[in-house]
C-alpha cells in the first residue's frame, strides 16, 4: 500500500485519520507542523500528503507548494471552504471537514489511482476575454469553452470539471441561471465556481451566498487574483533541526 503523511495541528484529528488509513494497509506518519513534515520528508517521503488548511507558521497552501516542488501531491482536508483556489494551487483533492472514515480513503484510493482532477470550465461570451483567462490558465490545466450557460451545461453532462469561471451577463443563459442549474442537479452541485463581472452592483448580490459561490469579483480584479493563485512566490523555505 501506500505511504501517507498527515499534517494537522489538531491532535485528534491525526489521531483517527492515521487509525483509519493504516486500518486499509498503507503507512502512515503524521506531523503537528508544516515545519515538522518538511523535516521528515528527508528521511521519508510519502507518496501522499494530507494536509490542514489552517496551521501556525506555514499554512496548507504554502505547504503544498513545497511538497509539489518535490513531486509530492496533497489532498486538502479542512473546515475552510476554499476548494475553488485549492484546484488552482494543483492540489489533488480536497474534503471539507467533517469528514467519515469511508470518504477519507474513498478520496485517498481516488488520489493514489490517477484518476483525474477534471478540467476548468470558462463559460463567457466575450472571445477575447476567453482566449486571456485560457492564456493564464494552461498548460497547466486543461481549459473547456462555453459561450453562455446552455452550452456550459452541456459541456457539464459530458466531461469531468473540477471548476467553473463564469460570468454573469450572457445571452442564451446567464450567470446566476447557470449556477441554479448546476446547484439543482445531484451530479454537480457540488462542484465550485467563481463569479466574475464588470457589472459592480451584480458582483454585490447576495445572491451569490445563497448558490454557493466560492467567489465573486470584479473583473478588473480577477486576472490579478487569477495569477496569484496560479504564480504565486513563497519565500524559501530553510528547514533547521531543533
Amino acid at each position: 500500500m501506500a505511504k501517507l503523511l498527515i499534517v494537522d495541528d489538531d491532535d485528534e484529528t491525526r489521531i483517527w485519520m492515521a487509525a483509519a488509513l493504516a486500518d486499509v494497509g498503507h503507512d502512515v506518519h503524521t506531523s503537528p507542523s508544516s515545519r515538522d513534515a518538511l523535516q521528515g520528508i528527508s528521511t521519508w517521503k510519502p507518496d501522499l500528503a494530507l494536509v490542514d488548511i489552517l496551521m501556525p507558521e506555514m499554512d496548507g497552501f504554502a505547504l503544498n507548494r513545497v511538497l509539489r516542488g518535490q513531486g509530492i501531491p496533497t489532498v486538502f482536508v479542512t473546515v475552510v471552504k476554499r476548494e475553488a483556489e485549492a484546484i488552482l494551487h494543483g492540489v489533488s483533492g480536497y474534503i471539507e471537514k467533517p469528514v467519515t472514515a469511508g470518504e477519507l480513503r474513498a478520496v485517498v484510493e481516488r488520489v493514489l489511482g490517477g484518476a483525474a482532477g477534471g478540467a476548468i470550465l470558462l463559460v463567457e461570451d466575450d472571445a477575447f476575454l476567453r482566449h486571456v483567462y485560457r492564456s493564464v490558465l494552461e498548460p497547466r490545466f486543461q481549459v473547456l469553452e462555453a459561450e453562455n450557460g446552455r452550452e456550459a451545461l452541456s459541456i457539464l453532462a459530458s466531461h469531468a470539471v473540477a471548476l467553473v469561471i463564469t460570468d454573469i451577463h450572457m445571452p442564451v443563459m446567464n450567470g446566476v441561471e447557470l449556477v441554479r442549474a448546476i446547484r439543482s442537479d445531484a451530479r454537480i452541485r457540488d462542484l465550485p465556481v467563481v463569479v466574475q463581472s464588470c457589472d459592480t452592483s451584480a458582483v454585490r448580490s447576495p445572491i451569490w451566498s445563497g448558490l454557493h459561490v466560492s467567489r465573486v469579483m470584479p473583473k478588473e480584479n480577477f486576472i490579478e487574483w487569477l495569477l496569484g493563485q496560479i504564480e504565486e512566490k513563497l519565500p524559501i523555505v530553510t528547514v533547521q533541526s531543533a
